[in-house]
């Protein structure tokens, strides 16, 4: 075999292996963003869940003790006794979320602490009626203005967070087509580099 034939093969191949290599790292940092993306989405949708769950407790919570206000009758304090106890469970949980937006933190800061304060209040409430003393028109009101406030504040933070999933679901989306081409247009690159030595 002619030595201008062997040395063009060897630095078809050699340039074909540094393409390939260069495509391997390139699919490996890409592969890698698109994981952590995977990661921020679950984070989102994780964040989304809890916002609403905590709503849902809230809602529960109320009406046990509206059913309790109204009848004097322990069995209507069942949703209430089991919001009262995943209540807790739910806002262990704020720790996993990993917020990074500082608007979002102090909504979920807000909503947690102004839905301790219904669930303490709940409680005050129905001890209360057990005393024999009803809720007051005042503290209907009150009650009715902080659930209201619960539901802005979810209603404001799961559409904050939609809007992040949604952007961060297109960039994983064109971040898989950029791996996907790429790695086509490095392997066509090398088979092309490596037929245009030998036939040269």
């Amino acid at each position: 075999m002619p030595k201008k034939i062997i040395r063009n093969l060897q630095i078809g191949v050699v340039i074909s292996l540094i393409l390939l290599i260069a495509s391997s790292i390139a699919s490996y940092i890409s592969i890698h963003k698109q994981m952590e993306n995977r990661k921020d989405l679950l984070k989102n949708k994780e964040s989304i869940s809890l916002a609403k769950d905590i709503l849902n407790t809230l809602l529960n919570a109320e009406t046990g003790n509206r059913g309790y206000q109204l009848t004097g009758r322990e069995s209507f304090l069942e949703p209430f006794n089991k919001s009262k106890s995943e209540y807790p469970l739910l806002v262990s949980n704020k720790g996993r979320l990993h917020l990074r937006d500082k608007d979002q933190i102090n909504i979920l800061n807000e909503l947690l602490h102004t839905s301790e304060m219904m669930m303490k209040e709940y409680v005050l409430l129905i001890e209360n009626r057990k005393k024999g003393i009803l809720m007051s028109p005042d503290e209907l009101v009150q009650n009715k203005e902080a659930m209201d406030r619960c539901r802005m504040l979810v209603q404001k933070f799961v559409k904050k967070e939609e809007v992040q999933l949604a952007i961060k679901n297109e960039d994983l989306n064109k971040s898989s087509q950029w791996t996907v081409l790429f790695i086509v247009f490095s392997a066509m690159a090398a088979i092309g580099v490596t037929i245009l030595f030998i036939y040269n």
